[in-house]
């Protein structure tokens, strides 16, 4: 047994990627201390955080995230789109390829955020919609159409901006399966393992924590919020601390013990059951009225996209912070995402093409996501609207994650399609946990495919603390802080590796914009340019 023990460890030490490692390691457990030791401090610091990186930074996260969109439609409908990654036929099926970059890519945003989001532009609707006012019939479709928006085409760009560039370096050049390939045209080889690589890797690690603790706290207050409203049992600070981080070890734990083996079929199981709880929500709900609010939403969203990419607030009354607690903090969750799932995508995408990838993040992935916010975004909506039932009440009472457990309980058979979105809700956080601890453990270990169980377990206990302890500090602003701070710099990562990768598309496989030779900065050299014919035929004039 302890030869076992040993064996196991020392796998695990000899797995890590020691600065990444590390430092992820040192900033966890400092805010850990930091927390337990200067509460009221850390609370004020988050607060402020908000402000300062929601608002200050709103034109990056927008700009960035809108530029990576122009860059995708463009790599999808060029020549480029039919290039490979890597040889030979992809390894799954297109139904299979598309689960697993959908249950990767979403978390559990999609679950929280889809019977409630809708619902509160609903109520403050955005000021983007100036003139609309809260609670009326106008407000309705702008509220859907943002929800989409949020989970439309923008939210798969950071994933795409990641994934593409590791494949194609990874499968075509033979380049490290590490976050910090997306420079390999740059740093080459042999700087992969220098200063600037090493400091990608630990971007990495930080902004996944920050988004990985944020997708968990939502879940897990999703979690404790129905066990509250059906049970009636109160969760103090110390009980919320506790069950989250109990739960979450539990969850991990038992995942990596052999307990319900194979998350992929969890994950087809969540599929599952969100298409059963969406039919059930369009057949029992107010079908006709949903159909036709989604419709016109999908109008509003393809017609205000644009304006929607690059609205900051700056100029409306209260713009900017509406801004900032909405679009800023999805934009900057996914780009949190993006190491992790960007290294998923990566994996599983060899043998597609370019044009495959994105089509699929950008069409696929978004069509499921107007059919999810429309049916189910869009029946909260109208039950509120109609007064058929009251979620905004509820909402107040005991937060929004409580939002979905009202909606299925004011169906016809209530109780029985409530206890199915609870189900979903829990199934979601055994998924959330286990894609979470993999996430970190990849990227601490270079993007080893299988880390060892002690790697997973360690980083499972400090997700697991950092989730409550932000839902205890501040709840959802708390964690909308978190990972706004910690995607930042990502942001900018993510930007700069789609532009270095249409670059090397364009000196592999020809420019579609500028010719082979053209110099950006000096001037040509005489050997570069030829003297036109016209000043040869003037000077044998003279």
């Amino acid at each position: 047994m302890a030869d076992e023990d040993m064996s196991a460890f020392g796998r695990f030490i000899d797995e890590i990627d020691p600065i990444p490692f590390v430092l992820g390691a040192i900033v966890t457990l400092a805010f850990i201390a930091l927390a337990a030791f200067r509460t009221e401090w850390v609370q004020e610091q988050i607060n402020t955080a908000f402000q300062v990186f929601g608002e200050g930074l709103a034109w990056m996260y927008l700009l960035s995230v809108f530029i990576i969109v122009l860059v995708g439609f463009w790599l999808m409908l060029s020549r480029y789109g039919s290039i490979k990654l890597g040889e030979g036929d992809p390894k799954y099926s297109y139904f299979s390829y598309f689960a697993m970059f959908f249950s990767a890519g979403l978390s559990a945003g999609i679950v929280f955020f889809g019977p409630v989001e809708a619902l509160t532009h609903y109520s403050t609707p955005s000021p983007l919609f100036e003139g609309v006012e809260g609670g009326t019939q106008e407000a309705i479709v702008p509220a859907i159409a943002y929800a989409i928006f949020h989970y439309g085409i923008s939210a798969w760009a950071g994933y795409l901006a990641i994934g593409i560039p590791v494949a194609y370096y990874v499968y075509r050049e033979g380049a490290p399966f590490r976050t910090s390939t997306v420079l390999y045209p740059i740093l080459g080889k042999d700087g992969m393992d220098g200063f600037v690589g090493k400091t990608i890797d630990t971007l990495a690690v930080i902004a996944t924590l920050g988004g990985i603790a944020t997708g968990l706290g939502f879940i897990a207050t999703q979690l404790l919020t129905g066990v509250e409203f059906q049970t009636g049992i109160t969760f103090g600070d110390t009980e919320t601390l506790l069950a989250i981080v109990g739960i979450t070890v539990v969850f991990v734990a038992s995942l990596l013990a052999g307990v319900n083996r194979g998350i992929r079929r969890l994950s087809d199981f969540n599929l599952t059951m969100m298409g059963v709880l969406l039919i059930v929500a369009l057949i029992l709900g107010p079908t006709f009225a949903v159909l036709n609010t989604g419709a016109a939403a999908v109008g509003t969203y393809v017609n205000n996209f644009f304006t929607m990419s690059l609205f900051s607030g700056s100029g409306t009354e209260g713009g900017a912070a509406w801004a900032s607690f909405w679009t800023v903090f999805y934009w900057s969750w996914w780009i949190a995402w993006a190491p992790f799932v960007g290294l998923f995508l990566a994996r599983v995408s060899e043998g597609r093409t370019i044009r495959e990838v994105i089509f699929t993040a950008f069409i696929a992935m978004t069509s499921v996501s107007i059919v999810w916010f429309s049916v189910i975004g869009g029946t909260s909506v109208l039950l509120q609207h109609t007064g058929v039932a009251d979620l905004l009440g509820p909402i107040g009472e005991f937060g929004d994650g409580v939002a979905g457990f009202v909606l299925f309980d004011a169906l016809p058979l209530g109780e029985i399609w409530m206890t199915l979105f609870f189900v979903l809700v829990v199934t979601f956080f055994a998924t959330s946990a286990d894609s979470s601890t993999l996430a970190v453990a990849m990227l601490t270990t270079g993007g080893k495919a299988r880390p060892s169980r002690i790697n997973r377990l360690f980083w499972g206990i400090l997700q697991g603390i950092i989730a409550s302890i932000l839902v205890v500090l501040g709840g959802a602003a708390a964690l909308r802080s978190s990972v706004i701070i910690t995607g930042a710099p990502f942001a900018v990562v993510c930007l700069v590796s789609i532009l270095v990768f249409a670059r090397q598309l364009g000196k592999e496989h020809g420019s579609r914009l500028f010719q082979k030779d053209a110099t950006w900065i000096r001037q040509p050299r005489s050997s570069e340019t030829e003297t036109p014919a016209s000043t040869d035929v003037v000077a044998e004039d003279d």
